[in-house]
């Protein structure tokens, strides 16, 4: 529930706080505490994926990777880096994308522009946050 209550809060800061500054700290302050509220499963899930990383062949993936020649492991290192900023420029994509919906609310005269999607937002994480994991499925 943390992570609801974190979301809601991040993207609810340009109501309440004027200085891009403080917001800024803010939403570190924030991201700081919902990561912080999901360490413990994060080490359950870390643990189980070492217990479980195994395969039959008996090959782990890390000798795999060092097993690789230059040129593999140079494309997998690639990949990842293709993949990562892909990742991290959508968020920003979407991020900016939100804080414009809210500064056109608020152009509209709306009252709270971007707390409305914040609770949305919220209400979407905590939904998944209560998904049950594979393991926990039959």
């Amino acid at each position: 529930m943390v992570t609801g209550v974190g979301t809601t809060g991040y993207y609810a800061t340009p109501d309440f706080m004027s200085s891009r500054t403080a917001r800024g700290w803010a939403k570190a302050g924030l991201t700081a505490v919902t990561f912080a509220a999901s360490v413990p499963e994060l080490r359950a899930a870390w643990a189980t994926a070492r217990e479980g990383q195994e395969p039959d062949d008996g090959a782990a993936p890390s000798a795999v990777f060092r097993s690789l020649p230059a040129r593999g492991k140079a494309a997998v290192l690639a990949l990842v880096a293709v993949v990562s900023a892909g990742s991290i420029g959508s968020l920003l994509v979407a991020e900016r994308a939100a804080f414009r919906h809210g500064q056109a609310r608020a152009a509209s005269g709306k009252r709270l522009p971007h707390t409305g999607p914040a609770l949305l937002y919220g209400a979407v994480a905590s939904g998944l946050w209560l998904l049950p994991t594979p393991s926990d499925t039959p």
